[in-house]
């Protein structure tokens, strides 16, 4: 493949900035489309779990889109992976980050294993460095190897060009934006290259999210609805200890869609929510979708965001993709998507 289709190729791509062809950037391509072609699929398959959680942030964030591919090259979109150093999770936070961005990390829970809060906690850092720097290539460089370091390198190279003070960046930071890039391709050109995504089990792919304040077991959830525990597991990474602790911001559960139903009634008892339908309405359910808020929804279905706070007993209005919303609806409405 030419140089020229390459560049054609990625212009087409929503990158934020502009991707230069060099060596660096096609020994990449060529590693996520044929050496390593078996790993790709993979992780393409693993979008499917992960992409939502990432867009509704940088929504919200207002952050370009593609960054969604970062965390291919940082854990090849595997929340539970860790480091040598001592990174983990989706976004690879070391635990020094992790405090800052105020990710709890214990015996308990680790959040830097969370999908939710980890990439939140990503995103705000990916603002802050872009607030600092002013520039895409250069904030990827710092989110490797640490503000300070790429700072030092513009002071040594006299400029802020990425491409130029490369050279005074450690050796895996010289390699990061052009894995970055290629992991951007891969994305969007995988079929070009007769690659196939090879798909999680649909447990882990079409889920759904509740906002828990409560202790909750895990052992007794899965006992309850008869959800396999490994499944329960796999979806909940975070909680190191198999269980939910009390938290006043609440924790993030994720369940597979078909048991939703369920854990819905499970946790309604668990934190003794009671509510009788309105009359004249009907109860349904609303699985939000990335970049989703509240007060949006709250309008769509002629509700305000008291109400629906009140009726999934929940205390803060940020809603995250795929969280399982009750609402009623007048029984001339028709029935939302579940």
């Amino acid at each position: 493949m030419s140089n020229e289709e390459i560049r054609e190729r990625l212009e087409r791509i929503d990158l934020p900035f502009k991707a230069p062809i060099n060596k660096s950037v096609r020994d990449y391509i060529k590693q996520y489309t044929i050496n390593g072609y078996k790993d790709s699929e993979l992780i393409l398959g693993r979008t499917t779990m992960y992409f939502p959680i990432f867009e509704h942030y940088l929504n919200v964030y207002q952050l370009p889109k593609s960054l969604k591919y970062l965390p291919i090259v940082e854990s090849a979109l595997r929340a539970d992976v860790r480091s040598h150093a001592g990174a983990a999770g989706l976004w690879q936070f070391v635990p020094i980050s992790a405090r800052h961005f105020k990710l709890e990390v214990n015996s308990v829970v680790d959040e830097r294993l969370d999908p939710y809060r980890s990439t939140e906690a990503a995103v705000k850092m990916l603002d802050f460095l872009y607030k600092e720097l002013g520039d895409w290539p250069l904030v990827l460089a710092a989110y490797n190897c640490g503000l300070g370091r790429v700072q030092q390198a513009i002071r040594r190279a006299r400029c802020n060009n990425y491409w130029d003070i490369q050279q005074y960046l450690p050796q895996d930071t010289r390699r990061y934006v052009p894995a970055f890039i290629a992991a951007a391709y891969l994305g969007n050109y995988y079929q070009d290259h007769g690659l196939t995504p090879r798909y999680p089990d649909m447990d882990l792919q079409d889920t759904r999210v509740f906002r828990v304040y409560s202790n909750l077991s895990f052992y007794k959830l899965s006992k309850a609805v008869n959800l396999p525990l490994d499944i329960l597991k796999s979806l909940n990474p975070g909680f190191v200890g198999r269980y939910i602790p009390y938290n006043r911001k609440g924790h993030f559960l994720s369940v597979p869609a078909v048991y939703a139903a369920a854990v819905r009634a499970y946790l309604d008892e668990l934190q003794n929510i009671a509510l009788d339908t309105p009359e004249g309405y009907f109860e349904t359910f609303y699985t939000v979708t990335p970049g989703d808020r509240i007060e949006t929804l709250a309008s769509l279905f002629e509700s305000n965001t008291e109400e629906l706070l009140e009726w999934n007993g929940l205390f803060h209005q940020d809603i995250v993709a795929n969280q399982h919303l009750r609402i009623y609806l007048p029984k001339t409405n028709r029935i939302v998507r579940p």
